[in-house]
């Protein structure tokens, strides 16, 4: 892989961690659920919660699916669109 299809690469894995991210929280921001509330529920505790909400922490897969779960949401894998 050549830098220019890396650089690519890296921001398309970046957009899709950022699209997760953005509609987690507007899913648990729509359910009227406040942080506090979401790690009550979870594993998961507030201030990773927090971290995550303003990008400043990449999510490990099981941590995302936690927080989906209370929410009645779960990660799908679908086709890339082209």
């Amino acid at each position: 892989m050549n830098s220019k299809e890396y650089i690519k690469h890296e921001k398309l894995i970046m957009d899709m961690e950022y699209s997760i991210i953005t509609n987690y929280i507007k899913i648990r921001k729509e359910l009227n659920i406040s942080q506090e509330q979401l790690a009550e529920e979870t594993n998961v505790i507030r201030t990773t919660i927090a971290r995550i909400e303003r990008n400043m922490n990449s999510p490990q897969l099981k941590t995302m699916l936690e927080l989906l779960e209370p929410l009645g949401y779960t990660l799908e894998i679908v086709p890339l669109k082209k």
